[in-house]
């Protein structure tokens, strides 16, 4: 996947924390508008939290060691 995409997700990812924070200030609700599960937006969020824009991009799934 080319950088652009990469950085576009994160854009994306970032959006909807945003909105959830400062638009409707209401989690479930905002994840039924974007159609994702609160898992999965506590889990950008931590991760936001812990690393910033960087942090909301895609990781590999590759384990570290085999």
């Amino acid at each position: 996947m080319l950088e652009q995409e990469l950085a576009r997700r994160a854009k994306h990812r970032l959006a909807i924390i945003h909105h959830a924070e400062e638009v409707t200030g209401n989690v479930a609700m905002t994840c039924r508008y974007y159609g994702i599960s609160r898992h999965t937006y506590y889990y950008w969020y931590r991760r936001y939290q812990d690393r910033g824009i960087e942090g909301l991009k895609d990781r590999s799934k590759r384990p570290l060691t085999s």
